[in-house]
């Protein structure tokens, strides 16, 4: 379980908007055998399959997951042949841990992940996390900072929501902060990650990712739930 975790965070690191809708799939994904609805998002679209797009995805993976989807906001989605060249926010993935794809998840699987992540698990485990994420292999120089956590909380009872801060230091720039969710989904009896990333930007960008995140959180569990 905590080899599962630490795969997790490495995969993390490198107004409620909720209201009832017909939820599409931009596509679906297969996850061992079960097929995850990433569901049309005002706003976002679902582009995982851009060759630009999977490379800057992959690359910052760890070989033990894989992504199932990756949404750019439709301003950066205009701007996609230039991706590799621009800076961008206001984007998520979803993803999960191979190691898992046949495991039957449960409520009582997802409270316990939960409760290993409130147990302070990033911070004592920090520099076993940031010596595995710098084994990857990608065309990025970048450092990265212990994150911050200012809180948690679950929307419902098939999720939950941690949310964060962390620096980041590219070589030749000036060092910047990402505030972000990790969200620990039960998708299809499966445990599934979304993690949504915007830039920090004070008080005001916390309020801002809450809204967005729950936001996505809320359609995909609609989108996956028969």
């Amino acid at each position: 379980m905590m080899k599962i975790i630490k795969i997790f965070i490495i995969l993390f690191l490198t107004s409620n908007w909720i209201f009832t809708q017909d939820i599409e799939c931009s596509r679906t994904a297969l996850f061992g055998e079960v097929e995850i609805c990433l569901p049309v998002l005002d706003g976002y679209q679902e582009c995982y399959t851009n060759s630009a797009v999977k490379k800057l995805a992959d690359e910052s993976e760890s070989p033990s997951n894989e992504v199932l989807g990756f949404y750019l906001n439709n301003q950066t989605h205009n701007k996609i042949d230039s991706l590799g060249f621009i800076g961008f926010d206001d984007y998520f993935k979803i993803y999960a841990t191979k190691q898992i794809k046949d495991l039957k998840a449960d409520k009582k699987i997802l409270t316990n992940m939960e409760e290993v992540l409130s147990g302070n698990f990033i911070s004592k485990n920090w520099d076993e996390i940031k010596k595995e994420m710098n084994e990857i292999e990608n065309d990025f120089d970048i450092e990265i900072g212990k994150p911050t956590i200012i809180k948690n909380y679950q929307l419902n009872e098939n999720s939950f929501t941690y949310v964060l801060l962390v620096k980041y230091q590219l070589e030749g720039s000036e060092p910047f902060t990402k505030a972000m969710t990790i969200n620990g989904l039960l998708l299809n009896e499966r445990l599934v990650w979304m993690a949504y990333y915007i830039d920090y930007d004070g008080k005001k960008s916390i309020n801002e990712l809450q809204e967005k995140s729950d936001y996505i959180v809320t359609n995909i569990l609609d989108a996956n739930t028969k």
